[in-house]
């Protein structure tokens, strides 16, 4: 079962990570069209539209996988059908009435939370994406729940293709109208993105061999006897793995509402606020976020196969395994946006001037969030739904706290908000972290954990030594220093003993066989 959650977790995440490159190529060309300003607009209505999808994405993705999970176990098909088709009338409905009420609020907020008025356009224009996008989510908690991730990870692939390919076309041929609707048009390919990836879900789940299963009446009959209840259990499970995930929204959105609100008080005008919420959200982030592809694919996974699990020792032993296995991906990957903030930014963004010091202040983030989402995860599949909670509700009040402090008292203004983000998310770790143990989940191996560290320090040492003997353009220099890191590092992980060839055999032929 270890093989298959590693399988699992690296299948979305070539999705996940595929989706984030070909995002690549509407974010940098949006970034040189409409400019740091235009980015800050593009950035500002995706917390609202995030933490709604935190409800009708990830927590009804989340409940509808756990049940079809238990049930596949069971090999109890007609339960996964019922599960599957309860959850799809239900989130339909509550989508639609979400939808709505993005739209009639959005004047309304905007107003609060003092955005610029431009922002309503590019607000307005996410409106049927977050439908789109919702209804998708009992599609993809069904694959998720039988263990077919692929599919999922396609579906994330063709809604990327279609999100990047009409987003640039819109976005250039709105820009005559103005920026702000050249980043609505922009925003407006996540619509026909999502909708191109729907249909594919329905067109692959027509083929299913489960929900094929039930073909005469009198079974179809009793299937549905029960939609009732199992709407019930549905929803009480979507509210309870969206109340750590909205709170982990909430920790995003807190970014875009009261950094304004507090740098406005500082004296600072809007266009520099949206241009240093631009570079922290629309860059540093956007590079952290690569990383994170993993541990949120891992953070999807575990909680399927932790449910299918029988015994306690099986359960520990995969939870040990994922959470060495993040480790491994974001360790690396934080030490080199620390260490080679510069190099990086300059590659990714074309010579950026400014940036790189809030990457390299924002790197510690790639590590904490990763741990922050794994944990939570894990404690929502053994059923301590409320822990995570509690620990996350204690890191927002931290770093509403600490933002005030460090923006308003000492004007930190974007450094202030990113030691905030640090703060708050190492809280939640620390709490999420002495729950586990508690509950007997947090059993790890130190020794590899150590020889990660050992293998992440040769690579930033081997890093530095090439960008002091090579002397030529950044992008070479850049591209060298980032290969030779990369195989330095997975030199130093098979050699450790951390990767094993037989398990990289392992995992090509699970990909051959599906």
């Amino acid at each position: 079962m270890k093989k298959g959650l590693i399988y699992s977790a690296i299948i979305l995440t070539v999705g996940s990570l595929f989706a984030k490159f070909v995002g690549v190529f509407l974010k940098l060309p949006l970034i040189n069209i409409v400019g740091d300003y235009g980015i800050g607009l593009y950035q500002l209505p995706y917390p609202i539209y995030t933490t709604v999808l935190t409800f009708t994405m990830t927590g009804f993705s989340l409940a509808v996988s756990k049940q079809i999970s238990s049930s596949h176990a069971e090999k109890d098909y007609r339960a996964c059908k019922l599960t599957f088709y309860t959850g799809l009338s239900v989130i339909t409905a509550i989508s639609f009435i979400f939808s709505l009420a993005y739209v009639l609020l959005s004047k309304k907020i905007i107003e609060i939370f003092k955005w610029p008025q431009e922002a309503y356009i590019p607000y307005l224009s996410l409106a049927p994406a977050l439908f789109l996008v919702s209804v998708q989510a009992s599609y993809r908690g069904y694959f998720n729940g039988v263990k077919k991730m692929y599919i999922t990870s396609i579906s994330q692939i063709i809604e990327s293709i279609g999100r990047v390919c009409f987003g640039l076309l819109f976005c250039i041929l709105l820009l005559r109208k103005g920026v702000h609707f050249s980043v609505a048009g922009a925003l407006a390919g996540s619509s026909i993105g999502a909708l191109f990836s729907l249909i594919y879900l329905i067109f692959v789940l027509q083929k299913d061999e489960i929900i094929n299963s039930t073909k005469n009446n009198a079974e179809n009959k009793e299937v549905y006897r029960d939609i009732i209840l199992e709407s019930k259990n549905i929803l009480l499970l979507t509210i309870y793995f969206s109340l750590s995930s909205l709170l982990m929204s909430v920790i995003s959105i807190v970014d875009s509402l009261l950094f304004p609100y507090f740098m406005h008080m500082r004296g600072y005008q809007d266009r520099i606020i949206s241009q240093l919420f631009g570079i922290f959200s629309g860059k540093a982030m956007t590079l952290i976020h690569v990383p994170l592809t993993f541990s949120v694919s891992m953070a999807v996974s575990i909680v399927s196969y932790v449910v299918a699990a029988k015994q306690q020792k099986e359960k520990r032993e995969l939870i040990c395994t994922a959470f060495e296995y993040i480790i491994l991906v974001t360790l690396p990957c934080c030490a080199a946006f620390y260490f080679f903030s510069d190099t990086i930014f300059k590659i990714v963004f074309f010579n950026a001037t400014t940036g790189d010091s809030v990457l390299k202040i924002s790197a510690f983030l790639t590590i904490l969030i990763s741990l922050v989402q794994f944990t939570t995860s894990v404690l929502q599949a053994t059923g301590h739904f409320m822990a995570p909670v509690k620990s996350i509700l204690t890191g927002v009040i931290i770093k509403i706290i600490c933002m005030f402090v460090f923006i308003v008292i000492y004007n930190l203004n974007i450094s202030g908000l990113v030691l905030a983000n640090i703060m708050c998310y190492f809280v939640v770790f620390v709490i999420n972290l002495d729950k586990l143990k508690s509950f007997g989940f947090a059993h790890f191996n130190m020794l590899k954990m150590f020889y990660i560290v050992l293998s992440s320090a040769i690579m930033v040492i081997v890093g530095r030594i090439i960008l002091n003997i090579l002397k030529t353009s950044v992008f070479i220099e850049g591209v060298v220093m980032i290969t030779c890191c990369a195989c330095v590092y997975f030199m130093c992980a098979f050699m450790l003993g951390i990767l094993k060839v037989s398990t990289i055999k392992e995992f090509f032929f699970e990909v051959k066989r599906k």
